[in-house]
């Protein structure tokens, strides 16, 4: 390409005279022969090594060379070396297929060509997401068009560098506003350089007033807060290190607020030191909140203060009548009263009983706070402390489905020191807890030698239940005073949430730690321990206890047996075999429970019955034989059912149930079964059948079964014909409403679950016809029998009610007259 340009060099001026003539304000333009050197050189140097793509066009506007760096742009375009003679409308079509608007491409080009002027920065986005600016030169020569120079520069980083700078400053502007944050800069002298709108709102001032100005001098109230922050001000800029806190910042009409500060230095290009940048965030509610609490809590000392010295004074003083109340009671009970009065009396001694106890613990807290309860120290029998509450706690758990475990370590053989009293009342208040919440299941106490120093022996107890449990974020209220971790609870089981929060103040009392501890199995667990000064002095042994019922020869040695029922008259009736078989036993009332517990530990026998709640007893057995791995797998495990068809006991055969024992069963059939399953030996044992306390039942119950079932105890017999009589009524009642609703499955879950109670108070024939029902349901056939058989269960149960009612009343009377 030919030079535009061609100087002559013989006439150029020297460097000095073009400086000179540069320097004359007024000189007249330089001629072509004066002008430097680099003029002489041809376009075509320029367009070669410009960075930008270029194009040249000439007067016909044909595209007539391109550098390199625009090939480059557009490798597989129509533009394949420099020298082309490409038409406009040529290039132009094959560059509007690349750009994102090609329409509005075209019209621009168009007008370009024909207005022949100037274009600088024409941004045009192409469909990869390129952006590239255009500048349209247009060359004439004396008024003359001679052609154009298109320059081409890819913008693209620049354009992204751009937008993702705008994005990351309105991202932190936004982070700032939702903060409440008031931002400015500062110079090296805390002069104000920046500010940003938050400040404004926040002091009130106009950024005219505010630029330019100390920021220490217009905002901090006195002169001598003033000079402390101009300290850490200079802090800042010599350790380069930001700095927080809090201050009172005075605003533009004389108001103050606080405001929590953070500075840090701002730098130059070099990394030197040249002012500051502030955030300040208006903390002024949670100032005025934080001196509010603070008020409170003295308060609230105080009237903590207040409470426990009226509840110590008010305890003393209820307890002196309390006391009399209570010793008028017992020598009343001694007179000679009526069957009604000696009611009356029992329930006055019941709930003074518990008035006692209520007042007793708040006298034991208002003493544990008040500093006034010691520690005694003596000697005593841990293993005779441990036993004797043993034989209390079985004694207050009577009657209930409820198993008391005692775990104790024979290491602990010595006597020790210390207050054996505070230990009995650490241990009464974790057991009664648990027995208040244990319905039925297991509580086991646990006590270990945990270590030794020197002469001081550490116990750990553990007390554990299978109750209601607690839920993991109530933990931190069980050990508070007058709390209770639900919601609820007080109105449902009583108390005054006192008994845990004095145990652990008795323990840290002497020293130990309480906490509620996992442990596999159980629902709650409480753990302490106690530090003992150890006497060296062995424990004499105890005579052991005389056993002369007919069931002392029964041993099935340590055999554990997991127990799965849901229905509360066949609980109990197992329960009362399983102890006086001396068996150790664990409750599950549902089928999920009873799969957590065979997946926890080994059984050697599991006696479950088939239609349980959750998971029935097919598939929980399914589950205990799929996995090698489980301790139960190779367990037996006995089916109980009172529908035992030959179907039932294919399938159950099928997926690995080891025996039926079919319901209703007598005490011997179930102590063959653990004859057969648990004893070692395989010794018989013979059960001997007889009635031996002359009680008599109605003749119109099935005598001979409930002679069989009882084996004439009256006691066994009086419990189950209570939980009858409490209960059936309310399952008639569901029957009648599921009946009614004609669910199906429901009803013959229901039939299924109440027809043994039948056969436990006599009504064996009743039972009888529940058999008939379940079997119409389940094979879904003859079912307009239905509602004819529920209606003769109906009748036939309030026929015989007020008989099984009045024979439980005679069972009672018999039992007192003969205690």
């Amino acid at each position: 390409m030919k030079s535009i340009i061609t100087p002559c060099p013989e006439k150029r001026m020297t460097q000095k005279a073009r400086i000179d003539r540069a320097e004359q304000p007024y000189s007249s333009p330089l001629t072509r022969e004066e002008l430097p050197a680099i003029f002489a050189l041809p376009l075509s140097a320029f367009l070669r090594n410009t960075n930008a793509g270029v194009l040249v066009s000439d007067e016909r506007h044909h595209f007539i060379w391109v550098n390199e760096v625009f090939a480059a742009y557009f490798k597989n375009s129509p533009i394949n070396d420099r020298d082309i003679d490409l038409p406009f409308n040529d290039l132009v079509s094959y560059l509007a297929d690349l750009t994102a608007d090609p329409a509005a491409f075209i019209i621009k080009m168009d007008e370009l060509r024909l207005r022949e002027k100037p274009l600088f920065g024409w941004e045009l986005v192409f469909k990869t997401g390129h952006i590239r600016e255009v500048s349209y030169v247009p060359i004439y020569d004396d008024d003359a068009f001679r052609g154009a120079i298109w320059q081409v520069v890819d913008v693209t980083k620049h354009r992204q560098w751009q937008e993702e700078v705008k994005r990351t400053d309105e991202k932190y502007r936004i982070i700032l506003d939702n903060l409440n944050a008031a931002f400015c800069e500062t110079d090296i002298d805390g002069n104000i350089t920046r500010v940003f709108d938050n400040l404004l709102k926040l002091t009130g001032y106009t950024r005219e007033e505010v630029i330019g100005r100390n920021i220490t001098d217009l905002f901090v109230p006195n002169e001598a807060d003033r000079e402390a922050a101009r300290k850490l001000r200079k802090h800042r800029i010599a350790t380069d290190l930001p700095i927080l806190y809090d201050m009172e910042v005075v605003l533009k009409n004389g108001a103050r607020k606080w405001v929590v500060a953070s500075s840090a230095n701002l730098y130059d290009r070099d990394g030197k030191t040249v002012g500051g940048v502030h955030i300040h965030m208006d903390i002024s509610d949670h100032k005025k909140l934080q001196k509010e609490l603070e008020k409170s809590k003295q308060a609230a000392e105080e009237a903590q203060r207040t409470q426990k010295e009226f509840l110590a004074n008010m305890s003393h003083e209820i307890r002196t009548p309390l006391n009399a109340i209570i010793g008028m009671t017992h020598l009343l009970d001694e007179t000679n009263l009526t069957e009604g009065q000696k009611e009356y009396i029992k329930i006055l001694k019941h709930s003074s009983n518990i008035l006692h106890g209520l007042i007793t613990d708040i006298l034991d807290l208002s003493k544990i706070e008040a500093g006034k309860l010691e520690v005694q120290q003596r000697e005593f029998d841990l293993s005779k402390l441990i036993d004797s509450m043993k034989h209390s706690f079985q004694l207050k758990l009577a009657q209930r489905p409820i198993m008391l475990t005692v775990q104790f370590d024979k290491r602990l053989n010595t006597l020790l020191m210390g207050d054996d009293m505070i230990v009995n009342q650490i241990l009464m208040n974790l057991l009664g807890n648990a027995e208040k919440f244990t319905r039925e299941g297991e509580i086991c106490l646990q006590v270990e030698l945990e270590n030794v120093q020197n002469n001081t022996t550490w116990v750990r107890f553990k007390v554990c239940d299978t109750g209601i449990g607690i839920e993991k974020d109530k933990l931190e209220l069980v050990f508070q005073n007058y709390k209770q971790a639900e919601k609820g609870i007080r109105e449902k089981y009583g108390g005054t949430g006192l008994g845990l929060a004095i145990a652990k103040q008795l323990v840290e009392l002497q020293g130990g730690r309480i906490s509620v501890v996992d442990e596999p199995v159980y629902r709650t667990c409480f753990c302490f321990n106690l530090p003992f000064v150890d006497t060296r002095k062995p424990v004499r042994p105890g005579m052991p206890e005389k056993l002369d019922n007919k069931y002392a020869k029964i041993d099935f040695g340590q055999s554990k047996v997991l127990v799965v029922e849901d229905n509360p008259m066949n609980l109990k009736y197992i329960i009362s075999l399983l102890e006086k078989y001396h068996v150790d036993y664990q409750l599950a009332t549902n089928g999920h429970d009873a799969l957590y517990f065979v997946n926890s530990r080994h059984y050697d026998l599991v006696l479950m019955d088939i239609r349980i709640p959750g998971i029935d007893g097919f598939e929980l057995a399914e589950k205990i034989r799929e996995d090698e791995s489980k301790p139960n797998v190779a367990t037996p495990v006995i089916a109980t059912t009172a529908a035992a068809m030959p179907s039932t006991i294919a399938k159950a055969r099928q997926i690995g149930i080891t025996d039926i024992l079919t319901k209703p069963y007598t005490p011997d059939q179930l102590l063959q079964v653990l004859n057969k399953y648990l004893n070692e030996d395989e010794t018989e044992i013979i059960m001997e059948v007889q009635n031996i306390s002359g009680y008599e039942f109605h003749s119109g119950l099935d005598v001979k079964y409930l002679n069989t079932l009882y084996e004439s105890n009256i006691s066994y017999a009086v419990d189950l014909f209570e939980i009858f009589v409490n209960n059936i009524r309310e399952e008639m009642r569901k029957l009648d409403v599921i009946a009614a609703g004609k669910d199906l499955d429901q009803l013959r879950f229901q039939v299924h679950k109440i027809k043994p109670n039948f056969s436990m108070v006599g009504l064996t024939w009743v039972t009888a016809k529940m058999e008939t029902l379940e079997g119409l349901l389940r094979n879904n056939t003859e079912m307009d029998k239905v509602p004819g058989l529920l209606a003769e269960v109906v009748s036939e149960v309030d026929k015989f009610f007020p008989v099984v009612e009045n024979e439980l009343r005679k069972m009672q009377d018999f039992i007192k007259a003969h205690a």
